[in-house]
């Protein structure tokens, strides 16, 4: 009938049920205390002694805590009355039988019983006992409901669908025992200290209950009830069903290891199944990439690595008590166990040990961790085609991956030669760690070390999609106006924190932000204006590393000291104008010195790309929606900007999600799902990916993009031949001439470059449709792959126009601008004093501008034109974009 009436009327009958229940709350509490004797109290209180019961009160406390609890009862009436009745009308019957039962049994024990032996607080585990029979009566009626239903479908559920379903009802199960056992030791010490019970008695009981899983029975409170043999029989049976509960839940982490060891057992490889994944260790992103990979490659057989925890010392181990180790056993195993989710692709294996806690590197490393079942699966990749070994170390631990792979990629079988392995290694992709990528290049084994570096997937992320790079920001001239396909607006960029992900971003923004100037000439080429602000709190630890690292890069370093003086680096190279530089502020996004010297109005109307990775997630958002903000209130048009925001954190991804849309959605007067201002990116969902991670579609592409290379590279000494792009990276033709350590840097620098334009042909085709029309691209392309004529400063397409020739021009110019910047963002520098690449020293003789390029052909023996290397690599990019 509520629901009818007026909700201030109903709120009013609450307030007088709350204030008749409170006054019901004095009574009975001012009963209890003339009752019972004082805890603190030589004699008892009198119903007229006032001060006697106000100072029983205060000393009983026991009996206070109760007087709070009926207040606390009261004000819940009156605040939440209203809202409580509403929930109650929306559950189902059976609940509501349940919920009115416990409800008269409270008030049947609260008071309504005068002769009470056991006070108030018996009420608490009377409830905790018709609750969790309730709760266990409804466990086993929908597990029979469920089973009843599922009928021939069960079998096509997950088996860890099943385990879970089971593990749940025995931990409810498990709760009924103890709130059983919480009640009779309740009864049982209020026997022996008499009609006196308080608050611990309660928790006595409670803990007494809690040791019957340990086969602890408390004698004591036992040898104080003599005589009451039926309550003594009762703890008997509630201390053996909860040994039970116990071994039960240890045999069933038992049984799952043993149908685990048998499961993996049942799997084989073959030719339908000859993809193997061995991840060590399990969390969120094994679990992401194993569930990418399950669904991406129909020939995987994923095996999940699980050690053993043993504790780092005996003393240690002493010192954990039987609950803690019960605990950490039933959590840690289960999990991982659910985790696994075993299948007919799906395993998992328990080792001794880590990887990393074996003192020396043996031959057998698989074997000295106890993995033989891993050890036949990966035997069985040797006589099946077209086998594959992929291994994860992707820990959070990142030094614990990198000892692990050093010492596991020198194991025999891993570095069979019938099968190619590739192990993945979770780590920063810095001097140090990628020497572990050098473990790989053996050419006695067919072992691939790759470094997983989430920030470094994070830009590739953004780099797999051409609406993220900078030409989508960038004014594009058309066919019809002078100079087509330059780029006649200049790009500035803002990124927000210059840890590993705001320096992966600022190198990916100085190598795709380069563009043909709107007047640069074949004669006078010249880089369009580049700007990047890059502010972080930290700056002056962070920036002395990357400025000696890329010394051709021009740099603009903020001295607040000197009130934001700048002292700029003198790079020798010509591309390093003070149009296309880098600027470092060492200010915090909330600071003052953030608006005043970066957010400026000329700065403001010219901002196109921002990326905000301050390393927190809540920070990183409020960044975002300050500077959206502030930008929407100086400048209107928004066509040319846009801000990337880094996600962090799993469980926040969601609440950005929402944020970013409401502001997305803002912006427009009408619903524009496919224009967004504030984009997410890096989270672990879309990084950890089959695609992005194992099946690396640009390194195959890359590898065409060589082949161009190789074909056009004329060397009249065979020797310097560096074969197939598979030879070079084993190193298997090597040049007697430079060192081993120079080789390696040489081959990881091409390997890069192969792939960087792999990734660049978004842009390149982006600035082509930009030019001539997305209809008339494929037309464009297809007539510049008939045929090229000339040679250096004369390649013409003869079936192209003029001013198409002009754009062909632009497009090798464009792709020199990016070489030339991606080897500057590597630290190299122009070779002025040679005609080499010097590894050692870090120059390279075409490290220059396009019209020097001429001059430097004539000058060696062994390449007879530069410049056709980059239109090599733009016809490459036509000929993969469109299937050519």
């Amino acid at each position: 009938m509520f629901h009818k009436m007026d909700k201030k009327i109903v709120k009013k009958y609450f307030l007088s049920l709350a204030l008749v229940f409170f006054c019901f709350a004095i009574i009975s509490c001012r009963k209890n205390i003339i009752i019972h004797e004082a805890v603190l109290m030589d004699e008892s209180a009198t119903g007229s002694d006032v001060f006697g019961f106000i100072q029983t009160s205060i000393l009983n406390w026991s009996f206070a805590l109760w007087l709070l609890a009926y207040i606390l009862t009261a004000i819940f009436l009156w605040k939440n009355g209203y809202s409580s009745l509403k929930w109650f009308k929306g559950r189902h019957l059976s609940n509501k039988v349940v919920i009115i039962l416990l409800f008269l049994g409270v008030l049947y024990v609260l008071g309504c019983i005068p002769q009470q032996n056991y006070g108030g607080w018996f009420a608490i585990p009377v409830m905790a006992v018709l609750w969790s029979s309730f709760v266990v009566i409804s466990a086993i009626i929908k597990r029979y409901r469920y089973r009843i239903k599922s009928g021939n479908t069960k079998d096509s559920l997950p088996e860890s669908v099943h385990h879970r379903r089971n593990l749940h009802l025995l931990g409810r199960v498990i709760i009924w025992v103890w709130s059983c056992g919480w009640l009779l030791y309740f009864v049982a010490i209020g026997i022996a200290k008499g009609s006196h019970v308080g608050a611990e008695v309660l928790w006595r009981s409670a803990i007494a209950s809690l040791n019957l899983f340990l086969t602890n029975i408390d004698s004591t409170i036992i040898g104080d009830i003599q005589g009451h043999d039926v309550l003594k029989g009762m703890i008997s049976c509630v201390g053996l069903s909860a040994v039970i509960c116990t071994i039960l839940l240890i045999l069933s982490l038992i049984l799952y290891r043993l149908m685990s060891y048998l499961h993996i057992r049942h799997i084989q490889i073959d030719n339908e199944r000859n993809h193997l994944y061995v991840f060590f260790g399990i969390n969120d992103a094994s679990r992401l990439l194993a569930d990418s990979i399950y669904d991406g490659d129909p020939h995987s057989v994923i095996v999940f690595v699980e050690s053993l925890q043993y504790s780092n010392s005996e003393q240690e181990e002493e010192k954990i008590d039987g609950w803690k180790t019960l605990v950490s056993l039933l959590i840690h195993r289960r999990k991982a166990f659910l985790d696994a989710d075993e299948n007919e692709r799906r395993a998992l294996t328990i080792s001794s040990c880590d990887i990393c806690c074996l003192r020396e590197s043996p031959k057998d490393v698989l074997g000295n961790i106890g993995v033989e079942p891993v050890k036949r699966l990966i035997e069985g990749l040797k006589v099946v085609n077209d086998a594959q070994l992929h291994v994860f170390f992707l820990s959070e631990d990142r030094d614990t991956n990198v000892q692990s792979t050093a010492i596991l990629a020198k194991d025999d079988l891993i570095g069979s030669e019938a099968f190619q392995t590739v192990i993945y290694c979770h780590a920063r992709r810095n001097t140090i760690n990628r020497i572990v990528e050098d473990l790989g290049l053996d050419p006695k084994r067919k072992t691939d070390v790759r470094i997983i570096d989430s920030s470094y997937l994070a830009i590739e992320q953004l780099k797999r999609n051409v609406k993220n790079h900078p030409v989508s920001y960038v004014d594009v001239k058309k066919l019809d106006e002078d100079n087509p396909g330059s780029v006649s607006s200049e790009f500035v960029s803002l990124v927000m924190g210059f840890g590993e992900t705001g320096q992966e971003a600022v190198e990916f923004l100085y190598e795709y932000g380069a563009f043909v100037h709107k007047d640069a000439t074949p004669d006078n080429s010249k880089r369009s204006p580049f700007i990047c602000y890059v502010l972080d709190n930290d700056m002056k630890k962070l920036e002395g590393h990357f400025i000696a690292d890329t010394p051709g890069v021009k740099y603009k370093k903020c001295n607040p000291y000197r009130n934001c003086k700048f002292e700029a680096n003198q790079p020798n190279e010509t591309n390093a104008t003070e149009e296309v530089r880098i600027e470092l502020y060492p200010f915090d996004y909330r600071s003052d010195e953030f608006f005043t010297e970066i957010l400026k109005d000329e700065i403001v109307q010219k901002l196109n790309y921002v990326v905000v990775a301050i390393g927190d997630d809540e920070q990183n958002m409020t960044a975002a929606v300050e500077i959206l903000r502030y930008v929407r209130k100086k400048r209107e048009n928004l066509d040319n900007f846009c801000i990337y925001v880094r996600a962090y954190e799993k469980g926040t991804f969601k609440y950005l999600t929402d944020i970013a849309d409401h502001y997305n959605k803002r912006l427009w007067k009408e619903d524009n799902d496919n224009v967004k201002k504030i984009v997410l990116f890096g989270q672990n969902e879309q990084i950890y990916t089959y695609e992005l991670v194992v099946k690396d579609k640009y390194q195959e592409e890359g590898k065409k993009y060589y082949e161009t290379y190789r074909s056009l590279h004329i060397d009249p000494n065979p020797d310097n031949d560096e074969g197939t792009w598979e030879e070079r990276h084993n190193d298997i033709l090597k040049n007697r001439k430079i060192t081993k350590w120079e080789r390696k840097s040489k081959i990881r620098r091409k390997e890069s470059q192969d792939r960087s334009n792999a990734l660049h042909a978004h842009t390149k085709i982006k600035l082509l449709q930009e030019t001539v029309g997305k209809e008339n691209a494929k037309d464009f392309a297809l007539k510049a792959l008939e045929y090229r004529t000339g040679r250096q400063s004369s390649i013409t397409y003869p079936l192209l126009s003029s001013a198409e020739n002009k754009l062909m021009l632009n497009l090798a110019m464009c792709e020199h601008l990016r070489w030339n910047a991606a080897h500057e963002m590597m630290g190299y520098v122009n070779n002025e004093n040679g005609h080499k690449c010097d590894e050692r020293t870090r120059q390279h003789n075409c490290l220059k501008p396009w019209q020097d390029l001429d001059k430097e052909s004539d000058a060696v023996d062994y390449i007879d034109d530069y410049k056709v290397f980059d239109f090599g690599v733009v016809e490459t990019s036509f000929k993969l974009f469109y299937g050519v």
